[in-house]
């Protein structure tokens, strides 16, 4: 049982000592800014006060240095504060704990203003110190003695000692953007470097960032008439190196002079130290991509490799404007000339109209969007990074809100989208474009797809569209033939008939000789053309005896 005692005594020990061991159980003391509290550090913004600080073991890292100052820091104004803390005492062998002064040193010159007892311990590797609150502002423990390196230079750590000129870094180099400068630019251009200003230059454009190593042969590339290549090998990551520049020639010559120039490897790109030409046309080449044609992108933005159709350019799209009535938010009337897309030519299109540019994308009923039958599209719309992607269209009937689906292409621009829209196989139907109500000032539209005014198929076609226009005008129509029937008949008929005399006799009394009344029979009178026709004949005259 005794032993089984002690056991247990040893190692509770252990935990406690384990438990306590400053080297394990330590805070890392650290800034944003790590270095201000170095020796080198002048007053920071905010002026650094320990005052805060919660007692205990405290471990520095930082690039400026890990050690507390030895020396007083005379005069203050250090470390980022106002009255700078110094260690008054040496540094313990390691493994051992070392108790020693911690004076603040003040702008008047006391070296000692306020102290505190403070514990250092040596943990091989890297010390640590066991701080306490400091009693009043603005006074701060101080660590190392070193400075990140001056703009424009750096070391192994960016920190002194060994600061010295980087031309890797930003400030050091000038940026050279020009795709005409690629080797495979034929374009016969005007670059001339005879001014560019002797220096460390990066080139960043996209067709590519390396200066050819081979000859640029015949000349009139690189956007100039005689191109500079590097007739040399580029150096490892780090290093710089001395290479020649050759000017090529349009007469077959590669070297016909040089300049001396340096380049350096970034690691993930490369720099030149540039000359000043001494003629035009004389031009650095970098890079060995160009411009996709018109009409075309990539995802080198807009250079080779991998050019390919581009729905986003204004070659490739036509432009549906001020079709206002597409809109979810509009029914059709009766007096309205219903949009029809079966006459919409397949191809990419982009609205612009004041009730809105996107594709409807939520169900809608017959009647709607300017036409009887519209279209609406069964998905969301895509963002920029998917590119082009397929979609499904519904058009609405009388049974259902997606009759039939027909199949169409939607790009996201940006700023706008770009739709290929299939021509469709059926009459009063169109696609469905913004949700805004139109305003009272809108006029008929006619589904225009390109915008402009589409010319007249026929008188005939747009009175198709009026259907109650269409009744009246047939049954005009069909009046106006019965007449002209009747009218051709009675003529047929008028003509047909035989022209003949009628001998009409007519008994008139005349007063005879005698005094006797006698009956006398007039033949000298016929029935015209006109009286045959249903004109009555003259009436039968008596005379009377006088």
């Amino acid at each position: 049982m005794g032993k089984i005692l002690t056991l247990f005594l040893l190692l509770f020990i252990h935990i406690l000592t384990t438990k306590c061991e400053p080297c394990d159980t330590y805070t890392v003391l650290d800034l944003p800014e790590e270095y201000v509290r170095s020796v080198a550090s002048s007053t920071s913004s905010p002026t650094l006060c320990d005052n805060t600080l919660e007692a205990g073991w405290y471990r520095v890292t930082s690039y400026a240095g890990e050690r507390m100052p030895t020396e007083c820091v005379f005069g203050g104004m250090r470390c980022g504060t106002t009255l700078s803390i110094w260690m008054n005492g040496t540094y313990p062998d390691t493994g051992v704990v070392e108790t020693v002064q911690a004076c603040a040193a003040h702008y008047d010159g006391d070296c000692c203003k306020y102290s505190y007892d403070i514990e250092v311990k040596n943990c091989t590797n890297y010390l640590v110190y066991n701080l306490l609150p400091v009693s009043s502002c603005y006074q701060a423990y101080c660590f190392g003695s070193e400075m990140p390196c001056p703009a424009g230079e750096t070391s192994n750590n960016g920190f002194t000692p060994g600061c010295k000129f980087d031309p890797c870094l930003e400030e050091n180099y000038q940026a050279l953007d020009d795709w005409q400068r690629s080797v495979n630019n034929t374009i016969i251009g005007n670059l001339c470097d005879n001014r560019l200003t002797p220096g460390w230059y990066r080139p960043i454009s996209l067709v590519g960032n390396t200066m050819p190593t081979e000859c640029t042969q015949n000349g009139f590339r690189c956007g100039t008439s005689y191109p500079i290549w590097m007739n040399g090998s580029y150096p490892s990551a780090g290093e710089i190196a001395n290479v020649t520049a050759c000017v090529a020639n349009f007469n077959g010559g590669c070297c016909t002079s040089s300049y001396d120039i340096q380049v350096k490897n970034c690691d993930n790109f490369y720099i030149y130290n540039l000359q000043a030409t001494s003629g035009c046309y004389q031009s650095y080449c970098f890079g060995t991509e160009v411009k996709c044609p018109v009409g075309e992108t990539s995802d080198n933005g807009g250079f080779t490799p991998g050019c390919e159709f581009d729905p986003c350019h204004s070659i490739n799209y036509e432009v549906l404007i001020e079709e206002m009535k597409r809109s979810s938010n509009y029914t059709l009337q009766s007096d309205d000339v219903a949009i029809e897309d079966s006459r919409l030519t397949s191809g990419w299109y982009r609205i612009d109209s004041p009730t809105g540019n996107d594709i409807v994308n939520e169900s809608v009923y017959m009647m709607q969007c300017g036409t009887l039958y519209p279209l609406w599209m069964d998905g969301n719309l895509p963002d920029v990074s998917d590119k082009t992607v397929e979609r499904k269209v519904c058009k609405s009937g009388v049974s259902s809100i997606c009759d039939q689906k027909y199949d169409i292409k939607v790009r996201n621009c940006g700023s706008y989208r770009t739709y290929y829209l299939t021509q469709l196989n059926a009459d009063k139907s169109a696609y469905c474009f913004g949700t805004l109500p139109v305003p009272d000032t809108a006029t008929t539209t006619t589904g225009n797809p390109s915008g402009k005014p589409r010319p007249k198929e026929s008188d005939e076609s747009e009175k198709g569209d009026k259907p109650y226009i269409w009744v009246i005008v047939a049954m005009l129509a069909v009046l106006s033939t019965i007449l002209l029937t009747i009218l051709l008949l009675r003529l047929l008929v008028s003509k047909s008939l035989p022209k003949r005399s009628s001998s009409i006799y007519m008994s008139e009394k005349l007063p005879p000789s005698n005094g006797e009344a006698k009956t006398v029979v007039n033949t000298d009178y016929k029935l015209t053309d006109k009286e045959i026709m249903g004109s009555p004949p003259p009436r039968s005259t008596s005379f009377l005896k006088s």
